[in-house]
């Protein structure tokens, strides 16, 4: 998308993320599972955003990091209860730059976030970062939807949210087979003006992420079709999996 870089998503949603997506997942089943997975060891999440995964995590008592590369989602987290306590580094999360002495014990990429990266080059470099920062044995947890069969050429949908007296809401995407790519954008007009919410994605299937964990180092240890153990099928439309870093 033309004009679109790391931090637009993030630039552009954090004055309305808390509310609009407070509870796009599942909150609870995340943090017991990444806690679980940790034992006690550092976490980092990447695409932290405004702290939804990170503050519960870390009111378990982990020691939580995190990485987004908007600046407003980072401040809209600090500002919050326990939002110093959590280390955030602000930049591109496919560059993973966050250290901790001995590696960290799980590294996670929730929701969707992973396919913010706009190429399958920066999310195999980001595979390959994460793997460098898990300490021996550490865990990297990605969840993300399945994409649906690939259309025979470029397809785009105007959907209307809201259509009111004094609003109307539109989400407009654009999908790309042949990049694997989505460009979209949430319009929404009133009589003040027009507000553009954009967003552009690149997404992969499961057998293309273990094909890039595997170039880098990590192993697929479990696949559900949720954060509480839910059976991955063929017909699962969710995945949550965890690559091992060797022992």
């Amino acid at each position: 998308m033309e004009g679109f870089d790391a931090s637009s998503y993030g630039e552009s949603f954090a004055d309305v993320y808390d509310d609009w997506y407070s509870d796009v997942s599942d909150v609870e089943g995340t943090v017991t599972t990444i806690a679980e997975l940790a034992a006690g060891a550092p976490v980092l999440e990447l695409g932290i955003g405004t702290g939804r995964l990170a503050l519960p995590l870390a009111r378990r008592g982990l020691e939580v990091h995190g990485i987004d590369a908007s600046p407003a989602m980072v401040d809209r987290l600090r500002a919050k209860p326990g939002g110093e306590a959590v280390a955030v580094v602000v930049g591109d999360f496919a560059d993973v730059a966050p250290r901790v002495e001995g590696g960290f014990g799980v590294i996670f990429v929730a929701y969707n976030t992973l396919f913010n990266l706009p190429s399958a080059e920066a999310q195999r470099r980001c595979f390959a970062n994460v793997a460098a920062r898990l300490r021996a044995g550490g865990a990297f947890v990605v969840e993300a939807f399945v994409p649906s069969p690939e259309p025979d050429a470029t397809t785009g949908t105007v959907t209307p949210s809201v259509v009111d007296a004094n609003r109307v809401v539109l989400h407009v995407t654009r999908r790309h087979p042949a990049t694997q790519t989505v460009d979209g954008s949430i319009v929404s007009i009133t009589e003040d003006g027009i507000r553009l919410r954009p967003w552009h994605i690149r997404y992969a299937r499961p057998p293309e992420l273990d094909s890039m964990a595997a170039a880098a180092g990590l192993t697929l240890e479990q696949r559900h079709a949720g954060w509480r153990g839910e059976p991955f099928t063929s017909a699962s439309t969710r995945h949550v999996s965890i690559y091992r870093a060797p022992a």
